[in-house]
Parts: C-alpha cells; sequence; structure tokens
C-alpha cells in the first residue's frame, strides 16, 4: 500500500497537534472513525462507529477494492462554545479510506446505520468471489 507511510505521518502530526493544543478542534482524520470488518463467503462487512453523526452526512464511495467513508460530527446546536467546560469528542469533517484486498461490486453494495453504527455490505466483483474447486481423483 503505498499510502501507508503517508496516514502514519499523519497520525503522528495529528497526535503531536492534539497534544499541544488539547483544546484546538481538530478535523477527524486519519483513523476515524474505528471500524470492524469481517469477511464471509457472500461478501464483507464493515462496521464503524460513528455516534453522532446525521445520517444525512455520509457520503460512501466504492471504488476498485477501496472504500471511502466521508462524514461530519456537528456540535450540538443548543450549547454555546464558552459553556464547554471539557470537550473529549472531536467534532468536525472526518474521512477514512480502506483497501480489502480484493475487487468490490459498487452496484450490489448497501449501508445502513442504527445505535450510532454504519454497517456496509460490500459485495465483492464476481471476478473476485471465491469458488471452490472440487478435487477429482
Amino acid at each position: 500500500d503505498p499510502w501507508q507511510e503517508m496516514r502514519r505521518l499523519q497520525g503522528e502530526m495529528e497526535h503531536l497537534f492534539s497534544e499541544l493544543t488539547p483544546s484546538w478542534r481538530w478535523p477527524l482524520t486519519g483513523q476515524y472513525p474505528p471500524v470492524n470488518i469481517t469477511r464471509s463467503d457472500t461478501g464483507i462487512t464493515l462496521e464503524a462507529l460513528c455516534p453522532g453523526v446525521a445520517r444525512e452526512s455520509f457520503d460512501i464511495q466504492v471504488v476498485g477494492d477501496s472504500l471511502t467513508l466521508r462524514g461530519e460530527r456537528k456540535p450540538e446546536p443548543d450549547v454555546p462554545e464558552d459553556r464547554y467546560y471539557r470537550r473529549e469528542r472531536p467534532m468536525g469533517p472526518f474521512t477514512r479510506t480502506l483497501s480489502v484486498g480484493e475487487a468490490l461490486n459498487p452496484d450490489q453494495t448497501q449501508a445502513t446505520y442504527g445505535n450510532g453504527i454504519l454497517r456496509v455490505q460490500l459485495a465483492r466483483a464476481p471476478e473476485a468471489t471465491p469458488k471452490k474447486i472440487p478435487v477429482k481423483s
């Protein structure tokens, strides 16, 4: 993955800046949202932890073997900025791109969102679907 080193460097820079100015609102990037990816014979399921994100803000794109997830977590509209004593939950736009290592079919991909979890059912491209090969004697 040619972008792995860039993502590592981006993560280190975000970590550095968050330690220097913890109250500064850094946009959500890098390893947000946290995800679980499971594989089965029928496809691949991605579950992303996205509490507080409005369903309308999600933008999911599938190209080749990669999925890009974009969204935005907005602050509570009825709480003025100066009323926060502590703010640990990150706010702002986020983008995360993940490679699953096999060709995907964007036309068969489906997404649902409930209880703060985004579930994306990724369908393998026909040429990437595993086929059982019988062994003959």
